[in-house]
């Protein structure tokens, strides 16, 4: 017995696997501790990061390069404990007959993709900091957006010549190539153009702001409904029904626009008509503007009035109006009800709704 477990021992198979499984062991423990240590450093940048003005995603995008190398390397030291020939074998494959070119290669590509994640998340964070962290101050929200946008723009143009550079590319190029490809969208894009130019007009001239609520109106057409962005191409609406739409800039920019929101009250009419024998100016006046000032959203300047506004066939036609803060929400409906039961013989249409 005690001969055939030394010779099980040394034999050369046992060897190979003992040694098999002291690599697989010391290559999985590698990579382990390159991805634990990868997740420790991108946990502790990313906490401290959080605290600055940087953008989110300019924040996670360095946390997953900071991961990646040490994984990166322990994935490289995990193979090469395991076939350290595999490693160097495919190392000068992928190198070739010139290894000076593979590696000018190589780091030409890391830089470009370095370039390409760090301006993009520049240009995020210049963006939310100018959209943003300007709020205070006097610029409106229309100028900062527009000011932000011009930005990102500008940091996106040096990264793309920035690339150019690294690979040796002469700006003639590129310039020339533009030049063209501009000609050609010109004449292609027209209408996007003129949509892109009705846009920038909109943000520089202001006619209303991202939160105000807007009609525009042409012909049949007509949107109502609360500005939530202003795009270079298309402005944003949240209608009042609950759907957004995307006008083009140019519609908006041909047509008239009411911003209810640019003063701090709106006005609303109801018409109430009765027929005349059943009219008594003081009662009916009375009734009405004590029921108006029992509801708090009903401003008190300028203060509710009543009016005779026609009358026709025998009816009288009473023009109650009333003022509320552009930002309250009043139940019109709840006016008019009570309305109802104060003369149900009247007719109750909204002339101006809120």
């Amino acid at each position: 017995m005690t001969l055939v477990i030394n010779a099980i021992a040394t034999s050369p198979d046992a060897h190979q696997k003992v040694d098999l499984a002291i690599d697989i062991v010391l290559g999985v423990a590698t990579l382990a501790a390159a991805v634990g240590l990868g997740i420790l450093l991108r946990r502790l940048l990313t906490q401290r990061l959080k605290k600055t003005v940087l953008d989110s995603w300019i924040v996670q995008t360095l946390g997953a390069l900071i991961f990646a190398i040490p994984a990166l390397l322990g994935l490289i030291g995990a193979l090469a404990i395991f076939n350290a020939t595999l490693v160097v074998a495919t190392l000068k494959y992928s190198i070739g007959g010139n290894p000076a070119t593979a590696i000018n290669a190589g780091w030409n590509l890391i830089q470009t993709i370095l370039i390409s994640l760090l301006s993009i998340g520049i240009a995020r964070t210049m963006h939310a900091i100018i959209v943003r962290k300007f709020g205070t101050s006097r610029i409106d929200i229309n100028m900062r957006t527009l000011m932000a946008r011009i930005l990102y723009i500008i940091v996106i143009c040096i990264a793309i010549f920035f690339i150019l550079t690294v690979w040796n590319v002469p700006v003639g190029i590129p310039v020339a190539v533009l030049g063209t490809f501009t000609v050609t969208l010109t004449v292609a894009l027209q209408d996007v153009l003129k949509n892109l130019v009705a846009g920038f007009y909109i943000l520089v001239e202001r006619p209303f702001f991202i939160g105000d609520q807007i009609n525009i109106t042409s012909g049949m057409i007509t949107y109502i409904g609360k500005v939530e962005d202003i795009q270079l191409r298309a402005t944003i609406l949240r209608l009042t029904s609950g759907e957004e739409v995307s006008v083009p800039n140019l519609f908006i920019f041909s047509n008239s626009v009411i911003n209810n929101s640019h003063f701090g009250e709106r006005r609303s009419i109801l018409l109430l008509t009765m027929p005349q024998e059943q009219f008594d100016r003081d009662a009916m006046t009375s009734q009405i503007l004590h029921l108006l000032k029992q509801y708090t959203e009903v401003m008190d300047h300028p203060e509710p009035t009543v009016m005779a506004d026609s009358f026709q066939d025998g009816n009288i036609t009473l023009n109650v109006r009333f003022w509320v803060a552009t930002t309250q929400v009043i139940d019109i409906s709840g006016i008019i009800y009570e309305l109802h039961n104060l003369f149900p013989h009247a007719n109750i249409s909204v002339k101006e709704p809120i």
